[in-house]
């Protein structure tokens, strides 16, 4: 009965010794890692088993980024890390966070701070890529830790593609007028467009455009008839314009 026992005893302290070993190799390691979190910013992540006092690095970009200001995350500022930055130039964006005297970072995981950055327009490459180099940590007593580092890419066009479409639609010109008039309007990015005239009790009048067009300034020109073109009374008349699902209208005055 003993030996079973002590057997027994075995298992379990060999089983509790592989559990504290395994949740060892998974925090025994300093990972920064950049994430895209918007259209036009990065947020820095950092997994850290050791505390932190010191970061030191240059973040990089490659494919048009420009970059903006560094700005330290609620986690930073709860550890009061100061932030001390350096735009070199667009692509390259120099940081120093530093903790209070004989403080740090505690060990764990989620973001120190974000970037804020652009894409200059008319950059040849589809790739975009953010990475950090020359980068160094230390803990309170002004030791280097060893610390990995995970490079970002996303592809240009598929980022455009993501981004909800904007327009304008203008108000026509001449409005009141007789007997035709010009519709304009603006699109930021390829979309599926749909221009359309209403009366005032809802009624599909004329369609005047549906397909698919590319950024650019557009002119639709009215000449007050319907879809079957005969002419349309005095009153007032709607133009609405679809750009993939958002809808825009301006009133039209037509006068005999």
């Amino acid at each position: 009965m003993l030996s079973i026992l002590i057997q027994r005893r075995r298992i379990v302290t060999g089983l509790m010794l592989a559990t504290v070993l395994q949740l060892h190799s998974t925090m025994a390691e300093n990972r920064m890692q950049l994430k895209k979190s918007s259209d036009n910013s990065i947020t820095i992540e950092m997994t850290n088993a050791d505390p932190i006092a010191g970061f030191q690095f240059s973040v990089q970009g490659r494919g048009g980024i420009v970059w903006g200001t560094y700005e330290g995350s609620e986690r930073a500022g709860a550890a009061g890390l100061a932030v001390y930055q350096y735009l070199k130039n667009d692509s390259t964006l120099n940081v120093v966070i530093l903790a209070p005297f004989r403080s740090a970072l505690p060990s764990g995981q989620g973001a120190i701070g974000t970037i804020g950055f652009t894409l200059r327009s008319g950059a040849a490459a589809d790739t975009i890529s953010a990475f950090l180099t020359g980068l160094v940590i230390c803990d309170a007593n002004a030791n280097y830790l060893d610390v990995s580092a995970e490079r970002l890419v996303w592809n240009r066009r598929e980022d455009q593609e993501s981004r909800p479409a904007t327009f304008t639609l203008e108000q026509n010109y001449p409005n009141p007028f007789n007997p035709s008039t010009t519709i304009s309007y603006k699109l930021d990015k390829p979309a599926n467009v749909r221009l359309v005239v209403y009366d005032v009790a809802g009624r599909l009048i004329n369609t005047l455009l549906s397909q698919v067009q590319n950024e650019g300034r557009y002119s639709v020109q009215w000449n007050a008839s319907d879809n079957r073109g005969t002419k349309l009374a005095s009153g007032m008349y709607f133009a609405r314009l679809q750009v993939d699902g958002q809808v825009a209208i301006k009133k039209m005055i037509l006068t005999k």
